[in-house]
């Protein structure tokens, strides 16, 4: 394709993904998927410019008005200006400034791309070798024992070591997070936000495929690609719930809808079509589902988001107490870009009395 041509395809896109609510992923796959004639270095150029100008949205939309414009002077989108507002510079909507801890070191950290990063679902050495000989090379992680970072993007369908279940796809963050709720083997677990099961395989992995993990989503959709992925995995202690369950677990985990603000490294998109209306009505969402949580633990509730905002995180504690004097904070932490160099995430552990 010609550098015009190009230009002309990244306009299209960045119109596109600013009038649907479609992921910006999701429409960057679908338009290269249906012109077969890109050929793969252009399609690489063409997604890099697009992926940029939405990671310098604020930037480029502050200094131009017009998509053409922003995307004919994109090697300026990184350029700050004296006059420029905090909330530009900082890449975040103006109205959430305010809702975000220490924005000034938090945020500039959530504009680059994340790495890509692999769970080893098995002994991480062994698993690594086995990547490197179908030319997948990898590093450890330095916080997650599970962890391995990719050193360039590839498709990791075709991989006999994906297929086997021996790895998959989860921020060095998120398994953290499931880290910090130390499960142990035979527990009863209820996975009550379950989606797709990300946390559902690594409390799996934890547990040893021991005792019993009860995963629960509003989604069927998402609890049959969960179903797909326990199987590859071999996680035998999963169980599907299409209901949520009535009875008591020893512990309760809520990986609660949020605003996704601590994935903002991966899908820049997301922060512009967030609107004030929405964010108050996850937060009354999360209050709702940590109710009903409260009613299913005899001994310890995790409420995690992947969120870095107070509002969600340490407030929505903070209320949790209040309304539950039966339940006490064994401990609370958070994980970002800044502190960790992960996607951003928070985890609030309670015990019930």
């Amino acid at each position: 394709m010609h550098p015009e041509q190009i230009k002309n395809a990244v306009v299209e896109l960045l119109k596109e993904i600013q009038q649907t609510s479609r992921p910006a992923s999701e429409v960057i796959s679908a338009y290269t998927r249906t012109r077969r004639y890109i050929g793969s270095k252009d399609r690489k150029a063409l997604t890099n410019m697009v992926w940029k100008a939405l990671r310098y949205h604020a930037h480029l939309s502050w200094r131009f008005q017009s998509i053409e414009e922003q995307v004919s002077l994109l090697d300026t989108a990184e350029q700050d200006f004296s006059d420029m507002p905090d909330w530009v510079r900082l890449e975040c909507p103006e109205w959430l400034l305010s809702h975000i801890p220490e924005p000034q070191k938090e945020l500039p950290a959530l504009i680059p791309a994340a790495p890509i990063i692999l769970r080893a679902n098995g002994n991480r050495e062994e698993i690594q070798k086995q990547l490197s000989s179908e030319g997948i090379e990898t590093t450890p992680t330095t916080l997650s024992p599970y962890g391995l970072i990719l050193s360039k993007r590839q498709n990791l369908s075709t991989s006999e070591t994906f297929r086997k279940g021996l790895v998959e796809v989860q921020d060095e963050g998120s398994q953290l997070i499931a880290l910090e709720t130390e499960v142990l083997p035979g527990e009863n677990i209820l996975d009550m936000c379950a989606g797709a099961g990300g946390k559902s395989l690594i409390l799996s992995q934890m547990m040893k495929n021991m005792g019993r993990i009860t995963a629960y989503d509003i989604s069927f959709l998402s609890l049959k690609e969960l179903a797909k992925r326990a199987t590859r995995a071999h996680a035998t202690n999963i169980e599907i719930a299409t209901q949520l369950p009535s009875n008591l677990f020893d512990t309760v985990i809520v990986d609660a809808p949020c605003s996704g603000t601590g994935t903002w490294r991966r899908c820049p998109d997301a922060k512009w079509k967030l609107t004030q209306e929405q964010f108050q009505n996850i937060q009354k969402t999360q209050s709702s589902i940590l109710d009903k949580a409260a009613q299913r633990t005899r001994n310890k509730l995790c409420y995690m988001t992947c969120s870095i905002t107070l509002d969600e995180n340490e407030y929505q504690t903070k209320s949790f107490l209040e309304r539950h004097p039966n339940f006490r904070l064994l401990k609370e932490k958070r994980f970002s870009p800044y502190q960790t160099q992960t996607d951003g995430f928070y985890i609030a552990v309670f015990i019930k009395d």
